[in-house]
């Protein structure tokens, strides 16, 4: 129920600010609104008991060894890329340097990650009816994983929303470095490289229209295409798995959902893009996405890939939901009808999976380990 609540969080805040005191300008509202959000998503992240989640307890773990481990063994291990995650291993021990309580750390990664995640949501997003809509789909479809599950890939995503404001300014060399940067705390991370030619193209309906037929051909191959990626990262050891078929796939109804919003979004192109050319490179990133979406139903922790491009829905999908309404013949009362009918719809999202992940307690109630820690 944590989510709920905070999604009534979001709605009540953005209903605050704006309608707050007009002395604050909008964009200072705005600020204001991403600021506090990204506050309450990093402390809800933070606070949380370590068994929450499939992976937080054992990532505790995984802190508790590191501190058993000497700064010369850390250091050699970074330096000779050997063992497994050596540069997390490295950073942990960085932390530890000035705090080596599990629970502080929680709080620092989960400020990490939303601290960037609240820029892009800012940077890329014009109103707080976009935010609000944007932190909603957070929490209908990422909050499972970033906000309560996942460390290493949660950091290297942060590192990845640095580096899209360069994607979108044409930094390569920071980009690329930034991704690079990524990479070292979840290799899986490199995928985001194409993403600048893909970019450079700019043949945004070309590269969508694409991505939309050919999912298909695709999904029939997704057995080759994850044995593809990891054998050519070299991790056939870690993650060779991802490349055998799962037994429960992925799931029909998002990927249903993600194929009509494709759909919906070639249908709005035209409107969505004109004059913004932040628009354009969000459909070339979601174009990515549905390319990656058949590899969730190899193995859902191969569709982790595709959750690097799919987090573009969050500020992209607000800009479909614009242009559906832009028509002279609608009203700005069309709109918020359009904008409260998608707010209902991912609250349903939102509800749907919770069915399918563990309970969330705070760190100072009691719950019970995972079974085998």
């Amino acid at each position: 129920m944590i989510r709920l609540f905070v999604i009534i969080i979001i709605l009540a805040a953005a209903f605050y600010f704006s309608t707050s005191s007009s002395k604050f300008s909008y964009d200072i509202r705005r600020k204001r609104y991403v600021a506090f959000m990204v506050f309450v998503l990093a402390m809800q992240s933070g606070l949380r008991n370590w068994a929450v989640g499939s992976d937080t307890y054992q990532y505790n773990y995984l802190w508790r060894q590191a501190q058993r481990f000497s700064w010369d063994s850390t250091l050699e291990r970074l330096f000779t890329f050997s063992g497994k995650d050596p540069f997390y291993l490295f950073f942990q021990k960085v932390i530890q340097i000035f705090i080596l309580d599990y629970q502080v750390y929680l709080m620092i990664v989960g400020f990490f990650f939303m601290i960037p995640f609240g820029h892009f949501i800012y940077k890329n997003t014009t109103s707080i009816r976009h935010i609000a809509v944007a932190f909603i789909i957070y929490m209908g479809y990422y909050y499972g994983f970033y906000s309560i599950t996942g460390i290493r890939q949660t950091l290297a995503t942060a590192v990845l929303f640095i580096s899209y404001e360069h994607l979108v300014k044409r930094n390569i060399w920071r980009f690329i470095s930034l991704v690079l940067f990524a990479s070292l705390f979840h290799i899986s991370a490199l995928v985001f490289l194409p993403l600048y030619a893909v970019v450079r193209l700019n043949m945004p309906r070309l590269i969508f229209g694409l991505s939309i037929i050919t999912f298909p051909i695709v999904m029939y191959f997704k057995n080759y295409l994850a044995l593809f990626f990891v054998t050519i990262f070299g991790v056939e050891d870690r993650f060779g798995a991802y490349a055998e078929q799962y037994k429960t796939g992925g799931s029909l109804i998002l990927t249903a959902f993600q194929i009509v919003l494709g759909i919906i979004g070639l249908i709005l192109m035209k409107k969505a893009t004109k004059d913004n050319y932040r628009v354009v490179v969000m459909y070339n990133v979601f174009a990515l996405a549905l390319f990656f979406l058949p590899l969730q139903w190899v193995n859902p922790s191969a569709g982790r890939v595709a959750q690097y491009f799919a987090i573009i829905m969050m500020v992209w999908i607000p800009f479909l939901l614009d242009a559906s309404s832009s028509s002279s013949l609608h009203s700005n009362k069309f709109r918020g009808v359009t904008y409260s009918l998608a707010t209902v719809g991912f609250i349903f999202i939102t509800i749907f999976a919770i069915q399918s992940l563990d309970e969330y307690k705070f760190f100072w109630q009691y719950m019970k380990a995972p079974y085998g820690s």
